[in-house]
């Protein structure tokens, strides 16, 4: 019987011009032909470029919907007349090329394989190579096929558009029977744009970690509980009375302030609603109750969370006291704790603050001087220092030091009246590096010039190796030596060769 022409597939370019054919026989058969450019053919693709079919409509779909996958021309061209962006490789099962990735990169993709061996390994081949590349890839079995059967036959049966999506949405996510490492990417074209959402207008982040360092005994637990009893009021923040503030409860997570003594008569201070403040007490492990460890009790506190429903706000007091252990000086180990927790604080939107104190390295820009590794403020979305004010050190200064989301915050200055935080009308437009622990340091300089007085008596000499050894005992490092002994002119001499150097006051002091 001599075959027939029953139907030409063509395969186009990005412009739409025709690089190749699939030309379909009855009896069944295939072959292909591309243009000899004078309106004839060459049966053959010899240095011909291989695209996908029906190229153009592909690129032309959007990212948000599914492209399926089929294994030939017919069950491509049925799904477009359903409306949905069908594609397809020229040669049948397992032909599928490399060349074709890139036209998939970041979308959704539906491989639907034909109902026999060569089918399935199809399917496989197909969400093999594409993943990585796309968005994400499901492989669709359709139910009741018969043996060889595919989408065609299954629209035949009684297969349709919503049936299918149905079938789509009930497939797995692919993954390779490979623990290799892949790279998993998401077309931003599928991501949703949000507006940032505000726990303190411009200043904190809602649904995000926020780290706060200062100085210890600067009144950082003090301002935790000051957005405590705001939050638990729904009262408007000191700089923003017109920003309305969304009422809700808070999670407190306190290791250095005894709770009866400290902690409530704080928050009954600053007029707080008690009733929608919780202290962690420990994590109940079997038989015996345990520290709060962020890397192993998530889980329980995502829990615990959603017993708190309307939970704005979790304060970790410090937060170096809560890493168990962790090597919170190391930034692989650090990172790897906070962002789950980052994570939790996203999903949740619940604003997390971290308390942390400030190292014992002055001269520091005040990003690198938050107790710990770096990680800290690389991890949070927010950065703020509490420091006092050089001018008058009854005042605190609540500073910026890094926002990914905020517009140059600006900080704030507040005092403490009666226990009660209490807070400047006007904002504090100054940089943090410029006031930085001036007042701390000029107080640490004299105690260390005090005690290089009292090591140092008058006739006497140290060797400055003691002297540094010693102050390390005091909390004293080694520039802040040199500079209490600038100025108190303290006389350094080198003794025999080779010698130590020893200090000894000026004659007189």
């Amino acid at each position: 019987m001599k075959k027939k022409i029953v139907k030409t597939y063509p395969y186009q370019d990005e412009s739409g011009e025709v690089l190749f054919e699939v030309v379909r026989y009855e009896p069944k058969a295939f072959r292909q032909r591309r243009p000899d450019g004078k309106g004839g053919w060459i049966w053959n693709l010899d240095g011909v470029r291989r695209v996908p079919y029906r190229l153009p409509e592909l690129l032309k779909a959007s990212p948000q919907d599914f492209v399926f996958i089929t294994e030939g021309e017919k069950d491509s061209d049925r799904l477009c007349d359903l409306g949905f962006t069908a594609t397809t490789n020229p040669g049948g099962a397992c032909k599928w090329l490399k060349e074709y990735n890139r036209f998939f990169a970041g979308r959704l993709v539906a491989v639907l394989p034909d109902n026999d061996t060569a089918g399935k390994k199809h399917a496989e081949q197909v969400a093999n190579s594409l993943y990585g590349v796309a968005g994400e890839i499901r492989i669709v079995e359709m139910p009741d096929l018969p043996e060889k059967g595919d989408v065609s036959d299954w629209l035949d049966n009684g297969g349709d558009s919503a049936k299918l999506l149905k079938l789509v949405d009930a497939a797995e996510p692919y993954e390779p029977p490979t623990s290799a490492p892949r790279l998993v990417i998401e077309c931003m074209g599928n991501i949703e744009a949000e507006s940032i959402e505000w726990f303190w207008d411009n200043k904190i982040p809602d649904g995000a970690l926020t780290i706060i360092s200062g100085d210890p005994g600067c009144s950082k637990s003090y301002l935790s509980i000051y957005m405590a009893a705001r939050i638990t009021r729904g009262e408007a923040w000191p700089d923003c009375p017109d920003v309305p503030v969304r009422k809700g409860s808070v999670l407190l997570f306190s290791d250095e302030d005894d709770p009866a003594r400290v902690i409530r008569p704080r928050l009954d201070a600053h007029q707080a609603d008690a009733g929608k403040v919780y202290l962690l007490r420990g994590v109940k492990v079997e038989e015996s109750t345990a520290q709060f460890d962020i890397s192993l009790h998530l889980a329980a506190l995502n829990s615990k969370l959603d017993r708190i429903p309307d939970c704005r706000l979790v304060v970790l007091d410090p937060i170096t006291a809560y890493l168990g252990g962790i090597n919170a000086n190391s930034n692989a180990e650090v990172r790897a704790a906070l962002g789950p927790l980052a994570e939790l604080a996203a999903r949740r939107r619940v604003t997390v603050i971290g308390i942390n104190h400030h190292n014992k390295q002055e001269g520091l820009k005040h990003i690198y001087r938050g107790l710990g590794s770096t990680a800290f403020v690389a991890q949070a979305r927010s950065v703020w220092a509490v420091m006092i004010d050089k001018d008058d050190r009854e005042i605190r200064i609540f500073c910026p030091i890094k926002s990914n989301y905020g517009i140059e915050p600006t900080g704030l200055k507040y005092h403490i009246i009666d226990g009660v935080v209490v807070f400047e009308s006007e904002p504090w437009t100054g940089h943090i590096d410029d006031i930085q622990d001036e007042p701390r340091s000029t107080h640490r300089l004299d105690e260390a010039a005090d005690w290089l007085r009292e090591i140092l008596p008058p006739g006497t000499s140290e060797s400055s190796e003691s002297v540094f050894e010693r102050g390390k005992d005091k909390g004293f490092g080694t520039d802040l030596l040199y500079r209490a002994k600038r100025q108190l002119g303290i006389k350094a001499e080198k003794i025999g060769f080779g010698g130590q150097w020893f200090w000894r006051l000026p004659n007189g002091e």
